[in-house]
């Protein structure tokens, strides 16, 4: 990776503050925040807050006359934020936008879950300006805490496994209800389409070749699997789709999930969906199973016992789907967990306990896409996803 130095990064900060300094969000600073992997993401304290705050944002969340001083800043350029040699079409900041705006009118199905508010996008610059909620963390974060298995207890998890699953349900019906076209001007997000693929159903083979011993010789049937997904990928939301189709997040794991701040007391937190730049049109089992595939991921690295409670609420939060669907999800999460190599420096960098450790994680993540290829409902009925094939 290749990120930005910090006289390019110092030069870009002072150009979004110049640009900032000529509308009603001018900030006196922008701290850069660490979650920015494809977008530059800075923390603004606006030189003249916002008072009172937008009549849009949920008064629970506020107190009457609360004045809003700091905001969040999004920028978008033409290469990932972490990686300045790795080039990314610019237009998902648009589809970003477009999502958001159109997320105004999604109505509050849990009370627990929310999508922060997008104050202004300008275009031009491909720059938004949004929502600050103060004392959150994201779900990844709390889950590899050392102190996660004591904060975490299984009430509260149940509680936040749950109000994911019914939130993304609710999610995916309501974007089922949308006009064509919005469907199609949102699901057409093509970059980061091909961008999903190239991570996923395009890498899965190749991570498992790191770990010979544990391909064997699955590679062709694993083979049948990556082709399934490359024509799944070549759909489109002009295609005539069925109710397993439509609109997802695209990037729905637990680095992109605000969580108010975890104390052992707490039954229901508040929790935030971020990161919509990969919303698209979809096989909605990408959403589940790429959710399912971290949350056990953490379990495995991190010895985060709460993410196997979360797992559990999760699908039943989410609620019945057909048995095709749920061997579709265990494919993908199968994808998800053996894509880990991936996400981060090359094997040889990792720390030696990680790399054991990743051995086991393949072998799962390979037996999810195998025996789910083969329909082999008894086994899943003993796995950590047997919940996806309960009818309760």
């Amino acid at each position: 990776m290749s990120p930005l130095a910090q006289s390019e990064l110092d030069k870009l900060t002072i150009r979004i503050m110049k640009q900032l300094s000529e509308t009603d969000y001018a900030c006196s600073s922008l701290t850069r925040l660490t979650n920015g992997t494809t977008n530059f993401v800075f923390r603004g304290a606006l030189t003249h807050p916002l008072s009172p705050q937008p009549p849009s944002l949920p008064s629970e969340d506020y107190p009457q006359g609360h004045t809003v001083e700091t905001v969040i800043v999004k920028h978008t350029t033409s290469f990932a934020a972490l990686n300045k040699d790795l080039p990314i079409d610019i237009s998902r900041c648009i589809i970003e936008a477009s999502i958001l705006n159109l997320l105004n009118d999604f109505p509050d199905t849990t009370s627990s879950v929310r999508i922060p508010h997008l104050y202004v996008f300008n275009q031009n610059t491909s720059t938004q300006v949004l929502q600050d909620i103060p004392g959150v963390v994201d779900l990844k974060t709390v889950l590899v805490s050392p102190t996660a298995n004591i904060v975490l207890s299984r009430s509260l998890t149940t509680s936040v496994g749950y109000a994911l699953g019914s939130w993304l349900r609710s999610f995916h019906s309501w974007t089922s209800a949308r006009s064509k076209a919005n469907t199609i001007k949102i699901g057409h997000n093509e970059p980061m389409r091909k961008l999903k693929y190239l991570i996923s159903y395009d890498a899965f083979i190749k991570s498992l070749e790191q770990f010979p011993d544990v391909l064997g010789g699955y590679k062709e049937a694993l083979n049948d699997v990556k082709l399934m997904a490359s024509k799944e990928f070549e759909r489109t939301a002009s295609d005539d789709q069925g109710e397993e189709w439509g609109i997802i997040h695209g990037d729905f794991w637990t680095g992109n999930i605000l969580i108010s701040e975890v104390q052992p007391s707490t039954q229901e937190p508040k929790l935030f969906v971020v990161d919509w730049e990969f919303v698209q049109f979809g096989h909605r089992a990408y959403d589940i199973g790429q959710m399912i595939g971290d949350l056990y991921e953490r379990q495995h690295f991190n010895d985060a016992e709460a993410a196997l409670w979360i797992i559990d609420a999760f699908i039943k939060g989410y609620g019945t789907v057909s048995e095709d669907m749920a061997f579709r999800i265990a494919i993908h999460a199968g994808v998800q967990l053996i894509t880990w190599v991936v996400r981060g420096p090359p094997l040889h960098m990792r720390p030696a306990a990680a790399v054991q450790r990743a051995t086991g994680a393949m072998k799962l993540g390979m037996k999810m896409v195998l025996r789910a290829g083969a329909k082999d409902k008894k086994w899943f009925e003993t796995s950590i996803l047997a919940g996806l094939f309960r009818n309760d």
